[in-house]
C-alpha cells in the first residue's frame, strides 16, 4: 500500500499526521509526505515531517518527502496526479464554517478532482475499533471492501454495514421492493440484500467481526444518528460518480454533512459503476 499524508501549516493537519503515521505501521505501508504551503514552509513545519520520515524509516518503512509550494488543497490534487496513491490521509484543511461556505469547501475541492480514496481527519481517536461502512446505490464495491478490510484487520476493528432504505421520490421498482421488504431485507431476493450478505461475508472470511444495520429514512440524518448511537471510531462512504446510477444518494451534501458532523476520520472512496 502507498499512502500521501499531507502535512501543512495550519492545526487541521495535526490529527490527520498523527493518525496517518499509525496507519502507516499497522498496515506497514509505503508513506509519501506532502509539505504544503503557499510560501517557505515553517521550521516547524519542516521538523514535524522530518520527525515522522525519521520514525517511519526507523522501522524499515519506506519514507519519502516532497514539497509543494501552493494552498493545501492544490497542493494535495497536485501531488495526487503524481502517482498511484491507494490512500490519501489529510485534515480539513480550513477552519470554521462560515469560512468554508464564504470560500467554498477546500475539502470538496479534493474530493471533486482527486479519485483515490481519501481519509479526512476532523479528529484523532486513540484507537480505530469500530467502523461504520455506508454505500450508495446497491451495492458494495470490491474496492471499499478491500480497503476497510485492510484497515480493519491491522486495527483489529470490527465493521457495521449501514443500508438507509430512503424514501423514494421517484418509483423505481427495485427501490419499491427494498421498502416492501424492510423488515427482512436480509432474506430477499432483491439486489441490496443480496449485497449486503455479499459484503458481510467478504468482510468475515477476513476474520473480521462484521455486523449490519437498516435504518429507514432521509439519508443523512440517519447516517448522523447511526454514528452518534454506535460510539464509531471511523466512518466510510461509498460515493459513486456513475452518470447512469439507479440513484445517487451520497451526493456531495452528504459527504460535507457527515465530514462536518461526524467529529471523527471519515473515509470516503469513490468508485465507477459500469453503465
Amino acid at each position: 500500500m502507498h499512502m500521501l499524508l499531507c502535512a501543512d501549516e495550519t492545526p487541521f493537519s495535526r490529527p490527520a499526521l498523527a493518525l496517518g503515521e499509525r496507519l502507516a505501521l499497522a498496515l506497514r505501508a509505503e508513506a509519501t509526505l506532502l509539505v504544503a504551503s503557499p510560501y517557505s514552509p515553517s521550521p516547524a513545519l519542516v521538523a514535524a515531517a522530518t520527525d515522522i520520515s525519521a520514525r517511519l524509516g526507523a522501522l524499515k518503512l519506506p519514507c519519502i518527502t516532497r514539497t509543494r509550494t501552493d494552498v493545501p488543497h492544490r497542493a494535495i490534487i497536485a501531488q495526487a496526479e503524481t502517482g498511484a496513491y491507494d490512500l490519501i490521509i489529510m485534515g480539513m484543511l480550513e477552519g470554521g464554517r462560515v469560512r468554508r461556505w464564504l470560500r467554498g469547501s477546500s475539502v470538496r475541492c479534493v474530493l471533486q478532482h482527486v479519485g483515490a480514496p481519501i481519509l479526512i481527519v476532523p479528529a484523532d481517536r486513540p484507537a480505530l475499533k469500530r467502523i461504520l461502512l455506508c454505500s450508495s446505490d446497491l451495492w458494495y464495491p470490491a474496492e471499499m471492501i478491500h480497503l476497510v478490510g485492510q484497515i480493519a484487520q491491522a486495527a483489529q476493528a470490527e465493521v457495521t454495514l449501514l443500508y438507509v432504505i430512503p424514501q423514494p421520490t421517484l418509483h423505481y421498482p427495485a427501490l419499491k421492493e427494498i421498502e416492501d421488504a424492510w423488515g427482512a431485507l436480509l432474506q430477499t431476493d432483491t439486489p441490496q440484500g443480496r449485497n449486503l450478505k455479499a459484503g458481510r461475508d467478504a468482510l468475515r472470511a477476513l476474520g473480521i467481526e462484521t455486523w449490519i444495520s437498516l435504518r429507514h429514512g432521509a439519508v443523512g440524518k440517519q447516517i448522523m444518528t447511526e454514528i452518534r448511537e454506535g460510539e464509531y471510531d471511523l466512518v466510510a462512504l461509498g460515493s459513486t460518480y456513475a452518470a447512469q446510477s439507479i440513484r445517487r444518494f451520497y451526493v456531495p451534501s452528504i459527504t460535507e454533512l457527515v465530514v462536518e458532523e461526524a467529529h471523527r476520520p471519515v473515509l470516503v472512496v469513490r468508485h465507477r459503476q459500469n453503465c
